[in-house]
């Protein structure tokens, strides 16, 4: 399945997904990019706790994430785990301490 789609399932999902976790970013407005070394770059808007469709280009984003295509993959499939991923530098997250610590949260 092309990057894109699965990106998008993810969006729906996080969309979806009622959590009373998503409050603390109901006020957050930011820019989610996810670079691909492999396979170009996408992102997508959070805002009122929503993401935006995923759109493909690179624009200036504050949350920037940069892996390629088999590791997010792997991370996805539960094959790897994106902390470590993280920590050997597959995968690289360029935001704000505030923003990767409330995405993190978010992301469990």
């Amino acid at each position: 399945m092309p990057v894109k789609e699965i990106l998008q399932q993810l969006v729906e999902k996080f969309n979806a997904k009622e959590d009373p976790r998503k409050d603390k970013i109901r006020d957050l407005k930011r820019v989610i990019v996810i670079k691909f070394t492999d396979d170009g770059s996408y992102h997508m808007r959070l805002e009122n706790a929503r993401l935006s469709p995923v759109e493909e280009g690179e624009v200036a984003g504050d949350i920037v994430v940069e892996t390629d295509t088999r590791t997010f993959k792997d991370i996805l499939e539960k094959r790897e785990d994106a902390l470590t991923a993280y920590i050997t530098k597959k995968i690289r997250i360029k935001a704000k301490l505030m923003d990767k610590l409330l995405l993190s949260e978010l992301l469990k």
